[in-house]
């Protein structure tokens, strides 16, 4: 049975969003599909109060008729009546939007997730492997996010994503990797220095994990347990193009297939993964083997939720043909906590090259963090959806002494 169905509703006091949506799953049966101005005309008031017990509050007078009377109960009035009554009565200001700040579902979601506060951070780090870190920051949103849930039911056809349990909107721990994989194959795009591209490929290995069926096919072909030469470049291809972001041009697609050998393909390869693959040796470097990433990603919880509409118009008659409701975050000063913990439990290296990798993994990973925060996370990024800005940021590191670390792209050291 679903989270909703456990809560006691007393339909006749309907007062919040939490409420409202419960008795539209659970409660709602309408007995008659009129317009509200059918009901009120006649003497099918009392079946009005029988599908929405909660109006008897209000006086079905002259006002309630003109506000409502042309909507159907079956499709029109429960959504006016969620923005006209529920939404109304959380905010007075322009930003209409609903404010659970103090939600007891809210701080148990976050209590649950492991989200830490600022000065939890000294004392967590403390309790992981050597060299481990944690990346904390406050953001801001300037543009309203949305991430499409999967609720079959609902008030409108777009509820933003929230979590099963707590209904609270959120960022999942996955589009958080997701987001930033995409941010790290941006900056590699962009970048033109061999040096630089080395690092963040070896970075995007390090963190993220390598455990696609890509990868896993240059792998069985290496050790000898794939012959399938034509399967293998497609798989390269695919690997180039979609795993390490970089650009393919019709060049590189005929070099490839026109390729008859492996060691053909090994040397294509190099040029496009900073030497990656080193000639005459039968197996892949660590890296590009499969294996799981060093870093784990906590979801984002939000605060507040509203509502936007957009329009699209015809473009002969200039007017708009049918409003596309979705239910967001707002960009009204909300704000989320992005977590991210990074533990080398794979670092069995010497001090010198493991210090090295972890430097280098952390200042990529800030630049990322601010890619992303220009780029926006979730649906909608092209219409400026999911854009923040950060607020506080903050890192903390277990030996910062040996790895000398400081102030970087404005995230500070939070330990003495």
């Amino acid at each position: 049975m679903r989270f909703e169905a456990l809560q006691q509703i007393k339909v006749k006091k309907v007062r919040n969003l939490s409420d409202y949506v419960s008795y539209c799953k659970f409660y709602y049966h309408p007995g008659k599909f009129l317009q509200i101005n059918e009901y009120l005309n006649s003497d099918n008031k009392k079946y009005l109060l029988e599908d929405f017990p909660f109006i008897a509050a209000k006086k079905l007078d002259d006002r309630f008729k003109r506000k409502y009377k042309n909507f159907q109960t079956m499709r029109d009035f429960p959504f006016n009546w969620l923005k006209n009554e529920i939404f109304r009565s959380y905010s007075e200001n322009s930003c209409k939007y609903l404010d659970f700040n103090n939600d007891k579902q809210f701080k148990l979601a976050k209590n649950f997730a492991g989200i830490l506060s600022r000065e939890e951070l000294e004392r967590y780090v403390d309790n992981l492997l050597p060299y481990s870190f944690v990346i904390w920051g406050v953001f801001t949103l300037k543009g309203p996010y949305f991430s499409k849930d999967d609720d079959e039911f609902y008030l409108i056809h777009n509820p933003v994503l929230k979590d099963k349990a707590f209904k609270v909107p959120m960022i999942r721990g996955s589009s958080w990797k997701g987001t930033l994989g995409n941010a790290f194959k941006d900056l590699l795009n962009e970048c033109q220095d061999i040096n630089r591209k080395r690092s963040l490929v070896n970075s995007y290995l390090r963190i993220f994990g390598a455990g696609s069926e890509n990868i896993k096919v240059i792998e069985d072909y290496l050790q000898g347990s794939s012959s399938n030469l034509e399967e293998f470049k497609d798989k390269v291809l695919e690997f180039v193009l979609f795993e390490l972001g970089m650009k393919v041009d019709k060049e590189f697609i005929s070099e490839v297939k026109n390729e008859k050998s492996w060691e053909g393909l090994q040397k294509i390869l190099e040029q496009k993964i900073s030497a990656k693959i080193i000639k005459e040796r039968e197996s892949l470097p660590w890296e590009f083997q499969t294996h799981r990433g060093r870093t784990i990603f906590y979801p984002t919880y939000f605060d507040r939720i509203s509502l936007e509409v957009i329009n699209p118009h015809d473009r002969r008659r200039r007017a708009g043909k049918k409003p596309i409701f979705y239910e967001v975050v707002p960009a009204c000063g909300t704000q989320g906590i992005c977590q991210i913990v990074y533990v080398p439990f794979d670092g069995m290296w010497e001090d010198e090259t493991l210090l090295h990798e972890i430097k280098d993994d952390l200042e990529n990973l800030l630049e990322a963090l601010e890619k992303v925060a220009e780029n926006g996370v979730g649906a909608k990024t092209k219409l400026g959806w999911g854009s923040f800005e950060w607020k506080e940021k903050f890192y903390a590191v277990k030996g910062k002494s040996e790895l000398n670390l400081g102030n970087y792209r404005g995230w500070d050291l939070c330990q003495e």
